[in-house]
């Protein structure tokens, strides 16, 4: 059969590994599937195999900023609202419009009480703490009644859903990361290391360091928050210092996805483990049938079956923690 290179073929080398289809293994094709994920996701969050440390490149936008509104929610309260209703977005005194925003799905419940509106970047930018309301789709007056919206600003960049935790992002901005001839380190290299045969290089590393300590206590470090359910790394600093279009880089860590590099579903481990948990879910599906006798007085025993699973799952855990796991560091998510 070759070894797995696809989700197709490493089902069935776990489901071969069980007996089949010399015997019948008694566990629907969904639970299967379910046990493929739960496998993908330890694989994924502990081998050093399953994840890659990167660098995550993006180019802030005027949508990152702090004060932008990025989303809007209603909370499950009023009545009346549809699709065709108009988010307009008001300054905090509620005089003026900043602008307006389509609500293209108002999700509502069984007696049409509003539960979200998904903006997420759409129509004007909006900035500052305005107050958010619904009026009817003709932007007359209002068809519906008790609902309260809540906008959430900005102060963060998207990250991909296959990056599962954030380390550090590089410096923004600083005096060290000009890269034009006003750059210190281009300064002094064209001034004092004209020659490298004649000069010593510990003076330049000396002043390095000082210029990087003078850097750290007078900008300091931008500090980031980040979940990876929820995509945003959110940045601590001065955003007003910061342009737009600037280039921002972010150490993290990527899962190795096997449906592109397909070598990872032959993953020694991987397989025993994804085994084991169908072998579990297997014997969990016949713990009821205990002492049933099958025709030619064959008996069968789903308790065995799942404490057997269960302690190769241990095991295989307890092998991820000494053998595989990647060794403990700081990283957020």
């Amino acid at each position: 059969m070759g070894k797995p290179n696809s989700r197709k073929t490493f089902k069935e080398y776990c489901l071969r590994e069980l007996g089949a289809p010399v015997i019948e293994i008694n566990v629907d094709d969904d639970q299967v599937e379910d046990r493929i994920d739960y496998a993908l996701q330890t694989f994924w969050d502990y081998h050093f195999n399953g994840a890659e440390k990167c660098y995550y490149k993006y180019i802030i936008q005027p949508e990152n900023l702090p004060m932008h509104i990025s989303d809007i929610s209603i909370v499950n309260t009023g009545l009346g609202y549809d699709n065709t209703d108009i988010v307009v977005i008001t300054s905090n005194t509620g005089s003026s419009s900043v602008g307006t925003a389509a609500a293209a799905n108002i999700v509502t419940d069984a007696v049409g009480a509003v539960l979200s509106v998904p903006i997420s970047n759409s129509g004007s930018n909006y900035y500052g703490e305005p107050t958010v309301t619904i009026t009817a789709a003709n932007g007359a007056s209002s068809n519906g009644t008790g609902a309260k919206l809540y906008a959430y600003n900005g102060g963060y960049i998207p990250i991909p859903d296959n990056i599962i935790g954030a380390v550090n992002i590089f410096n923004v901005g600083g005096a060290l990361q000009s890269q034009n001839m006003f750059n210190i380190q281009y300064q002094i290299a064209m001034n004092d290391l004209y020659t490298l045969s004649s000069v010593s290089m510990v003076p330049y590393f000396m002043s390095m360091q000082s210029l990087q300590f003078l850097e750290y206590m007078l900008i300091g470090k931008q500090r980031i928050r980040y979940n990876r359910h929820k995509n945003k790394l959110y940045i601590d600093m001065n955003w007003e210092r910061t342009p737009d279009q600037v280039l921002l880089v972010v150490e993290c860590y990527q899962i190795v996805d096997p449906d592109e590099f397909t070598d990872a579903w032959n993953d020694r481990w991987l397989k025993l483990y994804c085994t084991a948990l169908i072998k579990k879910q297997w014997g969990n599906n016949l713990k009821k049938y205990v002492g049933m006798e099958m025709p030619g007085r064959i008996t069968f025993s789903g308790q065995q079956i799942y404490n057997e699973a269960v302690q190769e799952i241990k095991e295989l855990e307890q092998r991820m923690i000494m053998d595989y796991g990647i060794p403990p560091m700081d990283f957020v998510g």
